[in-house]
């Protein structure tokens, strides 16, 4: 009995010694696992979070990007190039993001963004504020033609104005226009009838108003008397019984010329009837023309 006691107290101590450090380490092994799968979730986390920025951030860039070309509307037509490398780099960014995970080169691509972003800003407002100069200068340069037109029109209509005044003022007037039938007697002797059967010639009286602007010389005045049918009366319908007024070529029936020398001229002519024809009863319309073609007296006579 005595000898077994003396071989169990003889048992090594190291035995268990090893078995206890053992067992410290399991411990320190379980206790760094579970540290380690901690520290794994945050960094799994952290990089959710990183993720999340850097896909936020390229979408925040676009969209200013975007905004900023419906906002300039054709002008960012002219920054196209750089339009397509920000594009195209935010679609490898967001594969880098998708597909795999390297912090730092994603940064660096997110960061490259940016900066080309940044001068695609700045050139787009320079661009605006040319040409926003440009459209201000041309608004400019509008105007002053505008407001040049609109004084050349006005000082064209003042010219016309004063053409037409000067025109009108160096028109030949007549006054105390008036005609009747004459019939002969003893050869030379005139008397008045009313009488279309007895009428032979119609005479035209007027005056010539005095005018110091109308360049003194010969003058022409046309004649045009229409019968009761209003059918004009006239020698012939060649270009020699004819001129122009406003355009149109009129017949005439007497052509009559006046020496003027800017006073007050009487005026008498004379319409006689072909020695086979007679006056018919009616009323009978002259109208007096300058040579200018302008109507400037109106006159008529009855015959029964």
């Amino acid at each position: 009995m005595d000898s077994e006691n003396k071989k169990k107290s003889k048992q090594p101590y190291w035995l268990y010694a090893i078995l206890g450090v053992l067992a410290i380490a399991l411990i320190v092994l379980l206790v760094r696992n579970s540290s380690m799968k901690s520290d794994l979730k945050t960094l799994e986390a952290e990089k959710e979070m990183q993720r999340a920025d850097f896909q936020a951030e390229v979408d925040s860039l676009l969209k200013v990007h975007n905004d900023l070309k419906e906002s300039y509307g054709e002008l960012s037509l002219e920054l196209a190039e750089k339009d397509s490398i920000i594009q195209a780099d935010a679609v490898e960014i967001k594969k880098l993001l998708d597909s795999q995970w390297d912090y730092y080169r994603i940064k660096k691509k997110v960061e490259s963004l940016q900066l080309i972003s940044q001068k695609y800003v700045r050139q787009m407002d320079s661009l605006y504020t040319v040409n926003r100069e440009l459209v201000a200068e041309n608004e400019r340069i509008r105007e002053e033609y505008l407001a040049e037109r609109r004084e050349n029109t006005n000082l064209n209509r003042q010219k016309e104005e004063l053409t037409s005044m000067v025109n009108q003022a160096a028109t030949m007037k007549l006054f105390n226009y008036t005609a009747q039938a004459v019939r002969f007697r003893g050869g030379s002797k005139e008397s008045i009838t009313d009488r279309a059967d007895r009428a032979e010639r119609i005479r035209i009286d007027f005056i010539v108003a005095a005018n110091d602007l109308i360049q003194s010389g010969s003058k022409v005045f046309y004649v045009r008397i229409a019968d009761p049918t209003k059918a004009i009366i006239c020698k012939g319908t060649g270009d020699e019984y004819a001129f122009q007024s406003n355009g149109e070529t009129l017949q005439f029936t007497e052509k009559i010329r006046v020496n003027y020398e800017g006073k007050e001229t009487p005026v008498r002519a004379y319409y006689a009837k072909p020695s086979d024809r007679e006056f018919r009863p009616g009323t009978y319309f002259i109208d007096i023309y300058e040579q200018g073609g302008k109507l400037i007296g109106q006159t008529s006579v009855d015959l029964r």
